[in-house]
């Protein structure tokens, strides 16, 4: 069962707009929950390709390259703490970005990581940051991903897409507990494609285990069930639209590539295209062959 766990933030920043950004979703965050931010820089072999802080600073080695990005997150944490008022450590380390990411994240038992889709090394590849991509699939916690287009800060409408795969069931307690904490509304939609009328009444069903949870914890929960979807991804996109959702929470896919780097289609469409922030979330280690009542009565 995955759970909100908010005290340890990590926040990745490679000066780009996004995660500029993605600093003051991760700082709210951080407020609004009591939490504590780490803000993180990874300095990569490509470094001298990139002068984020042209034309104040000229780097010509790799030691003044971290002792530029040292002074510069310095002055970033000053102004979050002053703007937020959150404990903040700056980290730099030097390296592949997403193994020393994860690594971070397991080393201090982080429980989310908060990043912008694109940044400087959003050219390796073309829909989503390929760092940003790789952290998703390996990281050992929640991810909230954004765009330069999620400028909303705050949590009023959770979009929880609902599917027939297994694993749809694991982000429904993460995302009653987000609702919870913020004072929010679910927005629960289930998504049936046009060769799955069959499963209506189990869609149903599940909708309202989903409602009856929300409940319970004192969550309002609204559903909607559509029908003949051609594609979910866009479906999410435009139901969250219609909604005027806030953020959208997604799981990964289980079967993604052994190397970690692909997401499953569903989840790198809702990524790239949402204008909200997207948190992606990792199938736990749940016995596929509870019900859904079994797994919600744990909540």
């Amino acid at each position: 069962m995955i759970h909100l766990n908010t005290n340890k933030i990590i926040i990745t920043t490679d000066f780009s707009e996004t995660s500029l950004l993605a600093i003051k979703h991760g700082g709210f965050l951080a407020q609004y929950t009591k939490g504590e931010i780490y803000l993180v820089h990874i300095i990569t072999k490509h470094w001298e390709k990139f002068n984020v802080f042209t034309p104040s600073i000229s780097i010509d080695n790799i030691e003044k390259a971290s002792s530029a990005v040292e002074e510069k997150l310095e002055e970033m944490a000053a102004v979050i703490r002053k703007n937020y008022g959150v404990q903040v450590t700056t980290v730099v380390n030097t390296g592949n970005p997403t193994t020393e990411i994860v690594n971070f994240a397991k080393e201090i038992n982080a429980g989310l990581i908060v990043m912008g889709t694109h940044g400087y090394s959003a050219w390796e590849d073309l829909t989503i940051g390929s760092n940003a991509l790789k952290v998703i699939t390996k990281s050992p916690c929640p991810v909230m991903t954004m765009s330069q287009f999620a400028e909303k800060i705050g949590y009023s409408k959770i979009v929880l897409p609902i599917d027939t795969s297994a694993h749809s069931r694991h982000k429904v307690v993460f995302a009653i507990e987000l609702a919870k904490e913020f004072s929010a509304r679910i927005c629960a939609v289930g998504l049936l494609s046009d060769d799955e009328s069959s499963k209506k009444p189990a869609m149903e069903v599940m909708l309202n285990q989903v409602l009856s949870a929300a409940k319970d914890k004192g969550v309002m929960c609204e559903t909607e069930l559509m029908e003949n979807v051609k594609n979910r991804a866009v479906a999410t996109i435009q139901y969250c639209q219609k909604v005027e959702g806030d953020a959208i929470t997604i799981m990964t896919d289980q079967d993604a590539e052994i190397s970690g780097f692909f997401l499953g289609n569903y989840a790198l469409q809702v990524i790239h295209h949402s204008k909200v922030p997207v948190i992606s979330l990792k199938p736990a280690n749940l016995d596929e062959t509870a019900g859904w009542g079994d797994m919600l009565a744990g909540t």
